[in-house]
């Protein structure tokens, strides 16, 4: 029986099409089993291991190391690892203790601080209450000419109360102080690294270095 050529062009068009769905309905066999990590015992591993080297890529290097002389997102992300602040935040941006154990607004425009008393610097001085109002002065100063002064422009003074008591204190009511103390900026340098610091700049150094 003869066919006629559009009988046949759909004929080749029918197998050619059968071919691929032939080759794409293929999948992995039922016997195949998924690679699974061993310990040296032979047993499968469950957990990721303790310890190792961690490697973070950054897209530059950083500019500084003095969480108030820079305001790169790669410095950020070191001083964010070297320093603490008096508040933090989680992975919900939820305001939560750092260096501060507790935090009250007692008047409009007048925020109080709780301090932790168990705290030393890596030089071995402590931490306490001057030691925040010498970073607030210092990054506040126009000496330092801190990219991130602005964080904090609303803070008109900082008064030590006791040893592990703050207050700061506002041009206004600004109720987002504790946030903006948060920030990488708000980190803690010891009052010995900042008197060390000035004497520095009187003899032509920089700010920070």
């Amino acid at each position: 029986m003869k066919m006629s050529k559009n009988s046949l062009f759909f004929l080749i068009l029918a197998m050619m099409l059968s071919l691929v769905l032939v080759a794409c309905g293929g999948g992995n066999d039922s016997d195949e089993s998924t690679p699974v990590d061993e310990d040296s015992n032979g047993e499968t591993a469950t957990e990721g291991t303790e310890g190792g080297d961690l490697i973070v890529a950054q897209l530059s290097d950083a500019v500084a190391l003095d969480p108030h002389g820079s305001n790169d997102q790669p410095s950020a992300n070191i001083a964010y690892n070297i320093y603490e602040s008096l508040v933090k935040q989680d992975e919900n941006f939820e305001l939560e203790p750092g260096l501060a154990e507790s935090w009250e607004l007692i008047e409009d425009n007048v925020w109080e601080f709780k301090l932790r008393d168990d705290v030393k610097f890596h030089d071995g001085s402590d931490f306490n209450a001057e030691v925040v109002k010498a970073n607030m002065e210092r990054i506040s100063d126009p000496e330092i000419a801190s990219q991130r002064a602005f964080l904090y422009e609303m803070v008109t003074n900082v008064e030590v109360v006791d040893e592990s008591t703050v207050r700061f204190e506002t041009e206004y009511p600004f109720s987002s102080l504790p946030a903006h103390l948060a920030h990488d900026a708000g980190g803690m340098i010891s009052k010995e690294l900042i008197e060390a610091d000035y004497a520095a700049m009187a003899e032509g150094s920089e700010p920070g270095r």
